[in-house]
């Protein structure tokens, strides 16, 4: 008898350690927020990416521009950014961390500003102004980065890419950049 509780112990135990071996073999949900943009620019962006396989991730960043003096002449206020990955050279038990590159469409809209200056010599006087309009465009690009996971789910990433609108113009961007610094986590 005593024998018998031993063995259901020790199946007990070891149906529990088959499950708990790594925790984050489960999870296939992520959600980063890109550090890097949030300090220096100030833009927030999130990354949401769902864990198809230990090789592959797809997802979206939604890219909200919080400066309303932007600098820039093609000032993006708003980015949608679906994406693929394939990840490379994944040698862990879980997957969707390590070398990646990520196929992805964008959409953004933001704020041409066209800057003027008109000197006139007869009065030696100046006069600058600026003229503002909305843009909208669709493009596509590519990225490679890489990203660490650590056993208990947090998220650590370096990317770097970008690519071309569709549309490009007189008040449009021709071409955009992905990237950044990202901290976040899986569950």
């Amino acid at each position: 008898m005593t024998a018998l509780v031993a063995l259901c112990f020790v199946g007990i135990s070891n149906a529990q350690d088959e499950n708990e071996t790594n925790p984050v073999l489960e999870r296939k949900h992520e959600l980063r927020l890109d550090a890097l943009e949030a300090l220096l620019i100030p833009t927030l962006e999130f990354n949401y990416e769902y864990v198809i396989s230990k090789y592959s991730g797809a997802g979206a960043a939604i890219s909200i521009n919080l400066n309303n003096d932007d600098d820039f002449e093609y000032g993006q206020k708003f980015a949608f950014t679906p994406f693929y990955r394939q990840y490379f050279l994944n040698k862990k038990e879980y997957g969707a961390r390590g070398l990646f590159v990520e196929g992805m469409m964008q959409m953004a809209a933001g704020e041409y500003t066209d800057y003027f200056y008109d000197y006139d010599p007869v009065t030696n006087s100046s006069n600058s102004y600026t003229e503002s309009s909305d843009w909208f465009n669709v493009g596509a690009g590519l990225a490679i980065g890489q990203k660490w996971v650590s056993n208990n789910g947090f998220v650590f990433e370096l990317s770097a890419g970008g690519g071309r609108y569709f549309s490009g113009g007189d008040n449009k961007p021709e071409g955009f950049f992905r990237g950044g610094v990202s901290v976040g986590y899986r569950f």
